[in-house]
């Protein structure tokens, strides 16, 4: 059946199965299903209606990656309502004069932007706040849909917003622009993503015989959604595939590898910066892939060769997918030489966005492929590349100049510069348009930076261009001063003029160097007095940048002006002033942790506000002793060591539990409706409290339970030089026991390796085990209950976990503190109604759950 809007293609997820978006919070995946995102998404467009959204209305997107962006996306345009997205990192200012432009009704935002920033008066949803059809805490969402709800959701199908959405109508705003000029929104109808993805869909089908043993297929997916190759990708080809597409949240490039290995990652979606970053981070791993030769030989035999990369990614893991900006064809050849299949394609945001791309099983080093089914692409007679089809975009949000200057006889004019090979690949060779688009992806506009910069006092005029360094387009300014007017209040320091101008700037704005011109105008063109910018730039690379990049010392100095592009920097000088993008943030931290060899904390290197900081972190760190990285143990959730552990549990651990406790369960009924991982906070008096808690609960939870334990209690096992050998055996062998037989795991008191914790607890509620902590933080000498760590309330509100209260009483008793052996005595077992954590305040959800306690006595 032939689609008309993307409703059509939306009605297609419906029957579909499996999983479609995995979420990772930096803590633990949240898994939805094809049913859940349909269900949630018709659910989001009635509660749209429900506040008397029309057909037109405008609604801003500004948040990071996460599922409930997908689901909020097509509940927009369920209801006919249209999407405006906006980069996460954008600031609030620009965010504002978007909204002005569009009159939004409202603003979503996610979890890394501040709704503080956002002028009163403005309705803002956050995500994580709405009320979906579903709860996203539970792990079996099946069950936790409301009925009525979808009920009521199919009775609305034939609504009237529905059916009146239309192939020509609205589906997007993209806005490209930035803050120092009135934005530019690229209107993105139906039609343009329709004529799309419809083609890119009838290609995908006549590879999916090949992709069968890589399936089902999944995407890790980087780019943001408020970029649309990262839609495209995200919420179109994965559904085309039946696949998963899995979102993340920063862009370590550890935890990048460690996505793509647990996850079992198929694709890695991602713009050239990132590929870039991944690549140092394999060179520091194996230092013998820093001059990687290229040579055409098959690919499986340069897999074979470099079978330990992929070994380290993961052997399902096979290709990378690149878009939104040029491909150092170095970063291609090095990527090609490891055996993975790296993918290009070519697009603007103004062909929603995909023109060409290549065939997976036919790439063209350099080339960006063939254009796609219905779209035609010619060369003008000065070689720009001209586009015409139902993707392009009708025209600009109320700007019909800037439209008019866009198309010509039909013809949208991108202002790239490209050629044809024999067999219609498309190459991209330079620019025509001003635009300088950054390695992150991001369109800059140099207008827009030169504003600021012809602002500030002391600056007659400049020229912004882009100048390939490193194989990336760094923004580059060339300046001329008044010399006559240079005083008190003018700025007379380049350096300085850059410093002033990146604090007003959007982060992908940011000036990464600047130049003063020698004469006392810069070139234009006669008549027109348009600046020479390709003049300009000529001159730049010819007299004053270096031929070669030039060598770095190991000051700390040194190695921020590497990252920040070959420029000095000055302890006072802020991040901002810097002009570090998100990506090279990270770069510089790996970098900074591979000179001094030191740990960073990543969270205290996020809040660093200049170059200052940074050293005093530096020095704070190698002068701390190192926290060595906990071993939490992996092997405990083998199927075999589970099935041995589930076999000894029924045998013999608990019938000699028993043996020796007479146990009274109360409460069971409090945990009988709980479905998935739970926490059990229960108070602690002896070493019989955990068998005795196996014993308690029902099979569902007994045989899924990890039991949390004081790290320091096994510190000769973790720590074996500090102590005596006999110390050593005696400890390691009751943890490998423990480990073993209750699938018990170190839970350490310090801050940083609580962090490390926190991860790995996450990762033990992904495979299905609810925690039992002890949150006194250890054995009590009295039945007088100790005051409770917040560590309990931490871990419950971060990974959004019910927690249930639980008394044992007598076990003290069965085994005190200090013998060897049991005695027989009776037990009593209560489990309280569940309690849901959430906030910050985690002294006081603490107290709750101490509380919580208490009441059950």
């Amino acid at each position: 059946m032939p689609r008309e809007t993307l409703i059509d293609f939306f009605n297609d997820l419906s029957n579909k199965q499996g999983e479609f978006i995995v979420y990772d919070d930096g803590y633990r995946g949240w898994t939805y299903t094809y049913r859940d995102v349909v269900v949630s998404a018709k659910a989001f467009s009635l509660k749209l209606r429900a506040e008397n959204f029309k057909k037109g209305d405008k609604v801003i997107f500004w948040s990071e990656n996460r599922a409930e962006w997908v689901i909020t996306f097509w509940g927009c345009l369920l209801a006919g309502v249209v999407v405006v997205p906006i980069d996460y990192q954008a600031s609030s200012d620009f965010l504002l004069r978007v909204q002005q432009i569009v009159k939004a009704r409202l603003i979503l935002i996610g979890e890394e932007v501040s709704p503080a920033s956002i002028e009163k008066g403005i309705p803002v949803w956050r995500l994580r706040d709405i009320e979906w059809a579903i709860d996203s805490t539970s792990d079996n969402h099946d069950k936790m849909i409301d009925h009525t709800y979808e009920s009521k959701i199919s009775e609305t199908q034939s609504s009237e917003a529905v059916n009146k959405i239309t192939r020509d109508d609205i589906a997007e705003i993209i806005f490209t622009s930035g803050a120092t000029a009135e934005p530019k929104g690229v209107v993105i109808t139906h039609r343009n993503i329709l004529a799309n993805i419809i083609p890119i869909e009838h290609e995908a089908l006549k590879f999916r015989k090949y992709l069968r043993p890589f399936s089902p297929i999944r995407f890790l997916n980087l780019p943001p959604l408020s970029h649309l190759f990262g839609q495209a990708t995200a919420i179109f080809v994965t559904p085309m595939l039946s696949g998963t597409v899995v979102f993340m949240r920063g862009y370590n490039p550890h935890e990048i590898v460690k996505q793509i290995h647990k996850r079992r990652i198929s694709v890695l979606v991602c713009v050239p910066k990132m590929l870039d970053v991944l690549r140092s981070y394999i060179v520091r791993i194996e230092p013998s892939l820093t001059k990687l030769p290229y040579k055409k030989r098959h690919i499986a035999l340069r897999w074979l060769k470099h079978w330990k990369i992929h070994r380290l990614f993961g052997l399902k893991f096979w290709s990378i997918v690149v878009g939104a900006a040029p491909l150092d064809p170095e970063l291609e050849e090095f990527w090609s030489s490891l055996g993975f299949i790296v993918i290009q394609g070519y697009g603007l945001t103004e062909t929603a966005p995909i023109v060409s791309f290549n065939n997976p099983l036919d790439t063209q080093k350099g080339s960006v492929g063939k254009a796609i089914q219905g779209v035609d692409v010619m060369l003008a007679p000065d070689g720009e590349i001209l586009v015409r089809g139902e993707i392009v975009t009708p025209g600009y949000y109320h700007a019909t100049a800037e439209t008019a200057e866009a198309f010509e006889d039909g013809w949208f004019h991108t202002g790239d510069i490209g050629a044809f090979d024999k067999e219609g690949r498309l190459y991209i060779r330079g620019r025509k348009k001003e635009m300088i688009v950054t390695p992150e992806g991001l369109n800059v506009f140099p207008e827009d930076v030169e504003r600021v910069l012809n602002a500030i006092p002391g600056v007659v005029e400049s020229a912004v261009v882009g100048v390939r360094i490193g194989g990336e387009e760094r923004i580059h300014a060339v300046i001329v001063l008044d010399s006559s007017k240079l005083g008190r209040q003018y700025v007379a320091d380049p350096n300085e003029v850059m410093r002033l101008a990146n604090l007003q700037l959007e982060s992908h704005q940011k000036v990464r160097g600047v130049t003063i011109w020698p004469g006392e105008k810069l070139p234009r063109t006669e008549g027109t007095q348009k600046l020479k910018r390709l003049e300009i730039k000529e001159w730049i690379e010819k007299e004053r940048l270096p031929s070669e990049a030039p060598t770095y010392d190991d000051t700390i100095e040194s190695l921020i002006a590497k990252i920040a592009g070959y420029r000095p920097s000055k302890p006072g000088m802020t991040i901002e002033e810097l002009g570090l993008s998100s990506l090279e943030r990270v770069e510089l931290l790996i970098e900074l942790e591979e000179k001094f060899q030191t740990r960073i904390d990543e969270l205290a290197f996020a809040e660093a506000r200049n170059v200052g900081d940074i050293r005093s972190l530096i020095e704070r760190s190698s002068s701390e002793p190192v926290i060595e990285p906990v071993e939490f143990p992996s092997w405990n959730r083998h199927w075999i060591v589970r099935m041995i552990r589930r076999l000894s549990l029924a045998t013999w651990i608990l019938p000699l539990c028993r043996l020796f406790a007479s146990i009274r369960v109360g409460g069971l009924k409090e945990i009988e409706s709980l479905d998935g991982p739970v926490i059990f906070a229960a108070i602690h008096r002896s070493h019989m409290d955990t068998p005795v808690m196996f014993s308690a609960l029902p099979p569902r939870f007994r045989y899924n339970l990890a039991p949390a334990m004081s790290k320091e209690f096994f510190k000769a096992h973790f720590f074996p030089k500090e102590h005596k050998w006999w110390q050593w055996f005696v400890k390691s062998l009751q943890y490998y026991l423990v480990t073993f037989f209750f699938n018990a795991f170190p839970l350490p008191q310090r801050e940083a390796g609580a962090r490390q914790a926190l991860r790995y607890i996450g990762e033990m509620v992904d495979d299905g085990f609810s925690i039992l902590i002890f949150p006194e933080g250890g054995r009590s000498d009295s039945d007088e209950i100790k005051p409770f760590q917040p560590g309990v309330a931490l871990i419950a509100s971060r990974l959004k976990l019910p927690v249930v209260p639980v008394l044992l009483e007598g076990t003290e008793r069965v085994l005190p503190r200090n013998w060897k052996t049991a005695r027989p005595g009776r037990i009593r077992v209560v489990f309280g109604p569940p309690l849901r954590l959430e906030g910050d305040d985690y002294q006081s959800l603490t107290k709750n759950v101490e509380e919580a306690i208490r009441q059950l006595k």
